[in-house]
């Protein structure tokens, strides 16, 4: 009998872990007003304005952050796992010129994403390797691809308290139903 339940309960505990999604938020503030802005558009900033954002998973989760300026250059912005429930806060960035579209990829995964990790540590020993650059940018790529496949991720915006910085409302963006997620923010300047 003891047996019996032990193996109900872990084949319980298995099908719940497997069954598992990631749900996690975020949060796009510009300006000194810190205020909110939606990253389903294009965010449109001006040269020298100031931006931050915050991602909070619901589950212990890997997060991958990259940025591709106006120039076509990349910067790995965060390459770590993410507490559950824990708020992240990235910037405050600053827009600099030249002028043009910057894109920022937050890739959230509740499994390891080892080649796009082994593209980042590569990119990281040399930073001024084109290659590198280029391999890492066409990996998030075709991690975006490839999430784009299964349906567009299920998301939906939700007002939220303002934060210790600003007492001004701001716009938090949910998303829920998958395990892999690929979010590009676009802003123009």
């Amino acid at each position: 009998m003891k047996k019996a339940i032990t193996a109900f309960l872990f084949l319980s505990f298995s099908v719940c872990l497997y069954a598992q999604t990631l749900s996690w938020d975020i949060s796009f503030l510009r300006g000194r007003t810190q205020e909110s802005a939606p990253i389903s558009q294009i965010i449109r900033m001006q040269t020298g304005e100031t931006f931050e954002f915050s991602i909070t998973p619901n589950a212990s989760a890997f997060c991958y952050i990259v940025f591709y300026d106006s120039q076509r250059k990349v910067f790995v912005l965060h390459n770590e796992p993410l507490a559950a429930n824990a708020e992240k806060i990235f910037g405050p960035f600053q827009l600099e010129a030249p002028a043009g579209t910057e894109t920022i990829y937050v890739i959230m995964s509740l499994q390891r994403q080892a080649n796009l990790e082994r593209l980042i540590q590569a990119y990281n020993n040399n930073t001024s390797a084109t290659a590198q650059a280029n391999s890492l940018y066409r990996e998030v790529v075709n991690l975006q691809n490839s999430v784009s496949r299964l349906g567009e991720p299920v998301s939906s915006y939700i007002p939220s308290g303002g934060t210790t910085r600003s007492a001004v409302p701001r716009q938090v963006t949910r998303f829920s139903g998958k395990d892999l997620y690929v979010r590009a923010i676009s802003i123009r300047h």
